[in-house]
């Protein structure tokens, strides 16, 4: 945008002074600025960048709940000091972009803010950009979709409505709101009224180092703590949620800073917040600090959300400067670019904040011949916190159907699990990941960002066909029982079906299985046939014969009765005699 500096000489009489007109400390003019938009069609650079007034980002914040009402919806969290007092009507606008963005889901929650500072224009742009990219790559993105349905992610892409329309009409260095001070002064440092520490020592509290209790300064901190209506919404939606995570952002000095701001003092998750800020502050080239290390501060976002509320919260100085809100378009849309990966990765992280180590190691199945046995995942798990072993399981589906899952179970000895996706036709395509879950509740999939991103393979269609072996032939008399014998048909992958078939007295029989049992009670015979199938609808056959006879010798089948009547005869004969002698002799 191209900035005039009117000044009207002749009205010395000052009856057009503008509230809160005066010498900005950091290097302001006293005079109103007008913004005029730019000829973005004009020949030659540069073109300046089209920041975007409130009324635009309300609009555009509608507009992205309009489109994408199943992921986004906006929220009014609070007035600015003018709607407050009737002078405007300027809400403070939150957008949530969750799936089931109606619900409060148990998910990590993540705080984005911009625009404490009413002359930081590039920090409103990066919020924006960074919800068009969560909505508008949802469900394209196998990254930010995964982002979306698993966390929470409120964004604020303007905390300071009435300072951002007044520095874009007027003055475009102004930084505080426009609380009218009652002493021809405006304006508090909202980034300065935060309630200080909130931990306990009397140097973090509010009003204390790095703030000022003159009306006209740049960093005058308000009559008290939460003074502002701007800092009491973002405490009141901060205590309303779980937030994990947060980021501040603001211009300018290409850093990433944690807390403490009023002491050199290690906050407790040190370890943790350093490792996090570098994390950032690497993935851009930035340089990352403790925020004490840029100049001390009390009453600023960062310790108020770690101290009272334990959120990890992150203050972004965006752009090397000088200029709070550079003109040039490309200087804009590098600062815009470069700060929204960090900002996803933060996302990221709000699931574990700690990242203690949490490993899933799968060498992913490649395509596989049909099997009867199904096809064995296997993957070593292994968790700082332990594994919860309940947890752990393959989800997959077949050609892009429905969602199932099999439980994965621990090898003896090892950290290794598996589980078995049952066996599937040739040809058909499986998807699958591998879910875990740590002990302290902390999710892990294989791929990362399942089920956006899936292993895959094809059941390759079995074309080798099975032998089938029957046996060998037999013979057997009437009323005995015969088991048939299909245990040396073989198959490349396996046999996966037996049927034999014969006729039995004017009906055909059909049994199942490798080694099926019949008993037969008429005499003949008979031919039995073998079909044994694979899995892939291959089939071979085979033949034996059982001959059936009756159970009679002829030779000599007639004497069979008469010879066992003396038998028994003999046999009670032999019987009566012994107890006959025994008497005697007693």
């Amino acid at each position: 945008m191209i900035r005039v500096c009117l000044i009207i000489a002749a009205l010395v009489s000052a009856v057009l002074v503008l509230p809160g007109a005066g010498t900005i400390p950091d290097g302001g003019s006293d005079c109103p600025v007008i913004l005029i938009e730019p000829d973005l069609g004009a020949d030659g650079p540069p073109v300046d960048y089209a920041y975007r007034n409130f009324s635009t980002v309300v609009e555009t914040l509608y507009d992205t709940e309009s489109v994408h009402s199943d992921i986004a919806k906006v929220y009014d969290i609070g007035d600015s000091w003018e709607k407050t007092e009737g002078i405007a009507d300027r809400d403070i606008l939150a957008i949530k972009i969750s799936d089931n963005v109606g619900s409060d889901e148990d998910e990590p929650e993540v705080l984005i803010m911009a625009l404490h500072h009413a002359r930081e224009w590039p920090t409103t742009e990066i919020a924006l950009q960074l919800i068009e990219n969560l909505t508008d790559s949802y469900g394209s993105d196998s990254r930010i979709s995964w982002l979306v349905d698993n966390r929470e992610t409120w964004i604020v892409p303007v905390v300071n409505p009435d300072g951002l329309e007044y520095a874009m009409m007027y003055d475009d260095m102004w930084r505080k709101n426009r609380r009218d001070n009652g002493d021809t002064t405006y304006g508090v440092d909202l980034n300065r009224n935060y309630d200080g520490s909130a931990n306990g020592d009397p140097l973090g509290e509010w009003g204390g180092v790095g703030t000022s209790d003159i009306t006209s300064s740049d960093i005058y901190c308000g009559e008290y703590a939460f003074s502002e209506p701007e800092t009491q919404a973002i405490r009141d939606l901060a205590q309303s949620h779980s937030f994990t995570v947060a980021i501040d952002f603001h211009t300018h000095s290409n850093l990433v800073m944690w807390p403490w701001g009023y002491t050199t003092d290690l906050p407790p998750d040190n370890d943790d917040l350093v490792r996090i800020g570098n994390e950032l502050a690497d993935l851009i080239g930035y340089e990352a600090d403790q925020s004490v290390g840029l100049y001390p501060t009390t009453g600023d976002s960062l310790d108020w959300l770690y101290g009272s509320e334990d959120v990890f919260a992150f203050l972004f100085e965006v752009g090397e400067g000088p200029d709070f809100n550079p003109d040039g378009e490309e200087t804009v849309l590098e600062q815009i670019a470069e700060n929204i990966p960090p900002a996803l990765l933060l996302i990221d992280l709000a699931g574990d904040r700690e990242e203690r180590q949490f490993d899933i190691a799968h060498a992913p199945l490649g395509d596989s011949l049909y099997s009867d046995d199904g096809f064995e995942v296997s993957a070593d798990i292994t968790a700082a916190r332990g594994v919860d072993t309940s947890s752990i399981s393959v989800a997959y589906r077949i050609d892009s159907g429905p969602w199932a899952e099999v439980g994965m179970s621990k090898t003896a000895g090892n950290d290794t699990y598996s589980g078995v996706i049952p066996p599937q036709s040739g040809g058909s395509l499986v998807d699958y990941y591998v879910i875990a879950s740590d002990e302290g509740g902390v999710g892990l999939t294989s791929p990362r960002y399942a089920p956006y991103d899936l292993h895959t393979f094809t059941v390759i269609v079995d074309s080798e066909s099975p032998v089938a072996d029957a046996g060998v032939n037999a013979t057997i008399t009437i009323g005995a029982s015969i088991i048939f014998d299909g245990s040396d048909s073989t198959d490349n992958v396996g046999v996966s079906n037996y049927s034999w078939v014969f006729v039995y007295n004017g009906s055909t029989v059909e049994l199942y299985g490798e080694n099926p049992t019949f008993t037969f009670w008429t005499e003949g015979t008979y031919d039995v046939t073998l079909v044994v199938t694979d899995g892939s609808g291959n089939s071979d056959s085979d033949a034996v014969t059982v001959a059936v006879m009756d159970g009679a010798i002829p030779e000599f089948g007639y004497v069979v009765a008469p010879v066992a009547a003396i038998l028994a005869m003999f046999v009670f004969a032999r019987f009566y005699r012994g107890r006959g002698r025994r008497r005697e002799s007693g």
